[in-house]
């Protein structure tokens, strides 16, 4: 089952408790559900507009993503409200990971994501020194989907 979120608008000013977003919820290229949170530490709220109900779909997640392990001794079954909080996380580090690309060197560096601002240098010039000081490192700026995606991964496993 391929869930996706799509027209996400996001409010990090009205989120107190939980994060305060409205988004579209799409599942197998249809739309499912409206989705929404106030950002007063409520639960989503879901309005079905396809025909996909919310039991259908934790069903599935429940039976084929693995259980959420919040301790050593709690975990949780993986459900829509989950999955939800996990796209959309995925999406604002995407977000903020581009918004950093402008203005900065982003390199993964023995597995972590450090920054160099450029500070209006030329990207090259501060590419070039951050490479002759570690040559190991992987700059993500002029690097494809698969390495972005790799410093998408980090910066998620990281919160």
């Amino acid at each position: 089952m391929q869930i996706e979120l799509r027209r996400i608008s996001y409010s990090a000013a009205l989120s107190q408790e939980t994060a305060a977003f409205s988004a579209e919820v799409w599942i197998e290229g249809e739309l499912a559900f409206h989705a929404r949170n106030q950002g007063t530490g409520g639960a989503d709220f879901y309005h079905q507009v396809g025909r996909w109900t919310v039991a259908e779909v934790d069903a599935w997640l429940k039976a084929n993503r693995p259980v959420r392990t919040l301790d050593e001794n709690l975990g949780c079954d993986h459900d829509l409200e989950i999955e939800v909080a996990d796209l959309l996380a995925r999406e604002l580090e995407s977000r903020r990971l581009k918004r950093l690309l402008r203005t900065n060197i982003v390199t993964i560096e023995n597995d972590q994501i450090l920054q160099y601002p450029l500070r209006k240098r030329p990207l090259a010039i501060v590419a070039r020194a951050v490479c002759a000081t570690n040559p190991a490192a992987v700059i993500v700026n002029d690097a494809g989907d698969a390495v972005f995606a790799r410093a998408l991964d980090l910066l998620l496993a990281s919160r």
